[in-house]
């Protein structure tokens, strides 16, 4: 049986045949027209939209219909009936664009009824290939819109975390603090600041969150938000959390659990005093850890601790280290480990200590060093912050 509203048009000035063709076609369900002449068809042609076309035509005309049904979509196949069955005029009828020949008279519809089958197998075909065409390219309009508004919210949502980041070249006493951050996405998990806390203290973190995207940079504007907080806790003395490491990421920790998200960090929390000349310093699990260097020798700093936002009442140590003269402290993400070639992670780790005691310990030098510009297509997150003590 025809699907529904299949149109097929005869063409015939044999009244009688026609007429006999359109009974059999109305009883196979198909919706037909009769049309005596090709000049009788043609300005029906666009109304009608006919899936497929039967005439009994001359090569011309037959031509002409050809050229008229070429730009519809699907584009209708074309049956001709004629008496002249010499392989001559079968050759030409194909030749003219004909894609099914039935001699004439028809003693049954065994014939038409096999080149209808076969031919609107192929429009049906033709026509579901162009309405998955048309929902693909609608669906990949859908999407290139969708990928754009989401790019566009990407950007304004990078411009956001680029300005919560402190200033570069942050100078406190002696002490430049200064940073570079090459997020892997438009979104950054990597986060760090640094701001006085008192006249001879300047209070530091960084963070690695979890994942990347948008998720894990919402968590930063949490951790940036946290920390003003503190500070303004701080100046009006109802809280001071964070003069102490130890107790700054414990409520970072308590933060991000009551955030339920299933976002956890990676942190080092310090604070430098020019006072004493010390570093109090904590850390969530932090890697790897910060780079201590003074007169040309660099080491990695001591200390452990668990991360933060996986437990309810995580403990984390606190630990000491005198600053000498001229010192620079390097503290990255393990992102920076990512785009250093080397077979295992402690030969990374020893490239990674290695380039940082050989350059000048500026962010400029750093990202020379590790050669940062270069790299087209990052793994990960990268962030360094550079704290340099200059020479008095």
């Amino acid at each position: 049986m025809a699907d529904l509203e299949e149109t097929l048009i005869i063409i015939d000035a044999d009244a009688e045949s026609a007429r006999h063709l359109k009974e059999h076609l109305d009883s196979q369900g198909f919706y037909v027209e009769i049309f005596s002449t090709l000049a009788e068809f043609t300005p029906k042609l666009e109304d009608l939209s006919p899936d497929l076309v039967i005439g009994d035509l001359p090569t011309g005309e037959l031509s002409t219909v050809a050229r008229l049904v070429a730009p519809m979509r699907p584009r209708p196949p074309l049956i001709v009936m004629s008496q002249d069955v010499s392989s001559g005029h079968i050759l030409s009828a194909l030749r003219a664009g004909a894609a099914g020949f039935v001699a004439k008279p028809m003693i049954d519809t065994i014939d038409i009824d096999h080149s209808i089958s076969r031919l609107m197998e192929r429009v049906r075909l033709s026509r579901e290939n162009q309405q998955y065409r048309l929902e693909l390219e609608q669906a990949n309009k859908s999407l290139k819109a969708g990928l754009e508004e989401l790019q566009a919210d990407h950007r304004a949502g990078r411009q956001i975390q680029m300005k919560m980041l402190p200033e570069h070249n942050l100078e406190f006493s002696n002490i430049t603090f200064d940073h570079c951050i090459k997020p892997s996405l438009y979104l950054s998990g990597d986060f760090f600041d640094y701001f006085p806390v008192s006249d001879t203290q300047v209070a530091f973190y960084f963070a690695d969150v979890s994942g990347h995207g948008a998720s894990s940079a919402f968590v930063t504007v949490l951790l940036k938000n946290l920390t003003n907080r503190l500070q303004r806790n701080l100046r009006r003395h109802s809280s001071d959390d964070v003069l102490y490491p130890d107790r700054f990421l414990a409520r970072v920790n308590t933060e991000i659990l009551e955030t339920d998200m299933g976002k956890h960090l990676t942190m080092f929390a310090g604070i430098i005093d020019t006072e004493s000349r010390t570093l109090t310093y904590s850390v969530g699990a932090h890697f790897p850890m910060p780079i201590l260097s003074v007169n040309g020798h660099s080491r990695y700093l001591e200390g452990k601790g668990p991360p933060v936002g996986l437990f309810d009442d995580p403990k984390f140590p606190l630990y000491k280290e005198h600053l000498a003269p001229g010192f620079s402290l390097v503290v990255c993400s393990d992102g920076l480990l990512e785009v250093i070639n080397a077979k295992s992670l402690a030969e990374k780790e020893e490239c990674l200590l290695e380039t940082v005691q050989s350059a000048s310990h500026t962010i400029a030098s750093l990202e020379k060093a590790f050669r940062l510009d270069w790299v087209t297509e990052l793994p990960d997150d990268i962030a360094i912050v550079s704290i340099l003590e200059s020479a008095v």
